[in-house]
């Protein structure tokens, strides 16, 4: 199947009538709140999204969605490749719906008052909560070594703790 450039916004209760599948691509180039966060914007999203009904005659979104980005190692500051992969479930929420019938594994995603939603938004959304918070390499493959992590050893005075923690208080108080 070729793959084509995905919708930018998508009715997720229609899609689900017409069990609409759709395999496609976000240029990450187009992605503009991740440029913030990845060094390149050279590569695509690769997604997979298939709207169907649930058991319970929910509409849902089953979407798959993977890249790769580079970001900065906050170790030793050099480029790192992250693959990214997203699986998620979304229902809309719909005012006729009981959200006490949502199943735990579903997200609930809202839809503007044409009953449309941001979809590449919303995979945006998930890239950037993939991305983690503080990327590093694995310490084998990092340019820092652990023995360039070592901070040094402590003199005994600052390793002792003194009984009271106040009296330290107390000498700030009473200097001698």
């Amino acid at each position: 199947m070729q793959k084509v450039k995905m919708p930018v916004e998508l009715d997720p209760v229609k899609s689900a009538q017409k069990r609409s599948d759709f395999v496609g691509i976000y240029q990450l180039k187009d992605l503009s709140r991740l440029h913030e966060f990845v060094l390149s914007d050279y590569g695509q999203v690769e997604v997979n999204l298939k709207c169907t009904y649930d058991e319970q005659r929910l509409p849902i979104m089953l979407i798959d969605a993977k890249t790769a980005v580079e970001v900065s190692c906050e170790r030793c500051g050099g480029n790192l490749t992250l693959d990214i992969s997203v699986n998620a479930t979304y229902t809309p929420n719909l005012k006729s719906t009981d959200e006490d019938l949502i199943p735990d594994e579903y997200s609930v995603i809202d839809v503007n008052e044409y009953g449309l939603l941001d979809f590449k938004a919303l995979i945006e959304d998930e890239l950037l909560l993939a991305i983690p918070f503080v990327p590093k390499h694995p310490v084998n493959e990092c340019a820092i070594t652990e023995q360039d992590m070592s901070w040094g050893e402590l003199d005994k005075a600052a390793q002792e703790k003194p009984a009271n923690p106040f009296d330290v208080l107390k000498s700030l108080k009473n200097p001698k």
